[in-house]
């Protein structure tokens, strides 16, 4: 089997993971450490014996034995890189989201399709074992037909985490904040599990905004499934708790709730006998040790570089290919359209007249 060599361009937060799980595959060589600041990328380098590191992007895009590239940058370099990445016939793996625009978002999955590369987004809770044992339920029928869902993700983000960086918590760099950034991976998993969201209505709150961020901190949804059922979704970066993720989805039959973590904790599985048989077994699954980097991260970054790996040398599609990645963008982008147009309930204003 042909060696892999893959790079890691953004050498910030996540980028411990991806050199985790590409370095956790035969085969595989992880080969350059990018960054713009050189003292980041010459300390990833250093924690994982990374042979090669550049703040230049071109220089690693110019090695005709990289076959493929993590981009784990902030969010309005996402385009550009990964779109240089691909017209130099690498494979992509990308950070979410996608783009900061369905627009960029659809114009690099052609690029992709044309150019022959495999492009995927990290979605990597969409990995996570209890996630794929649910959706495995709903497509067994064990939780009847999907009713509703309640989604909720509370997060403390601090004064420093805004004010030390040039992107997040502004709309040109982060796109947003509390939904594009922290809320994605709950709502893309809900996403993925219910078949598909639209928007009925959402707002988005400016309430206890830290750092000086201009973006918002809180946000609330109500969304629909496509056979009728009604998902309520709120995030926050301004709890006082560290992270807290609950995911809760109800059908006639039987009700799911759980969390997206490390380990992924299933809570409540009730409703049926098959259905309690099913999570008492997966909950007798041994639990995977933590991987490097940060906890809530969860364990699937792992499971997602093996099925992009995979991808790359069989050419199979992927559980999170680029088309997943563009269809929660869209949903995304929905979200904030609506609640820009957010228009206070002139009931209210009669009321406190």
């Amino acid at each position: 089997m042909k060696r892999l060599v893959h790079a890691v361009v953004g050498c910030g937060r996540v980028a411990p993971n991806h050199v985790d799980g590409f370095s956790a595959l035969p085969d595989v060589e992880v080969r350059w450490a990018c960054d713009r600041d050189l003292t980041t990328a010459e300390s990833l380098a250093r924690a994982h014996g990374l042979p090669r590191v550049t703040t230049d992007v071109h220089e690693v895009l110019a090695d005709p034995e990289v076959d493929s590239v993590s981009v784990a940058t902030g969010h309005a370099t996402h385009h550009g890189l990964v779109a240089a990445a691909l017209e130099a016939g690498k494979h992509v793996l990308v950070e979410k989201p996608l783009a900061l625009s369905a627009e960029d978002g659809a114009a690099l999955t052609s690029l992709a399709e044309h150019a022959g590369r495999v492009l995927s987004v990290v979605s990597q809770h969409r990995y996570d074992r209890v996630v794929t044992a649910i959706r495995d339920w709903i497509g067994a029928g064990l939780l009847g037909s999907l009713v509703s869902g309640v989604v909720s993700l509370q997060c403390g983000r601090d004064d420093a985490y805004y004010a030390g960086s040039d992107w997040r918590g502004t709309y040109a760099g982060e796109g947003g904040s509390a939904l594009v950034n922290q809320g994605y991976h709950a709502l893309d998993v809900t996403h993925w599990l219910t078949g598909g969201l639209a928007v009925v209505g959402a707002a988005a709150g400016h309430t206890a905004p830290r750092g000086g961020m201009e973006t918002e901190d809180t946000l609330a949804a109500l969304l629909r499934g496509p056979q009728g059922a009604l998902v309520t979704y709120q995030v926050t970066v301004a709890s006082s708790i560290t992270w807290r993720t609950r995911v809760e989805i109800i059908g006639t039959g039987g009700s799911v709730l759980f969390d997206l973590d490390h380990p992924g904790t299933l809570h409540v599985a009730e409703g049926n006998e098959e259905l309690r048989a099913a999570a008492a077994e997966l909950a007798s699954a041994e639990v995977e040790q933590a991987p490097p980097g940060i906890g809530y991260y969860g364990i699937s970054h792992r499971r997602q570089i093996a099925d992009f790996a995979a991808a790359v040398r069989d050419g199979h599609k992927m559980i999170a290919d680029d088309r997943a990645g563009l269809e929660t963008l869209i949903l995304l982008q929905d979200i904030y359209r609506a609640a820009r147009h957010e228009v206070a309930a002139p009931v209210l204003s009669a009321l406190r007249s």
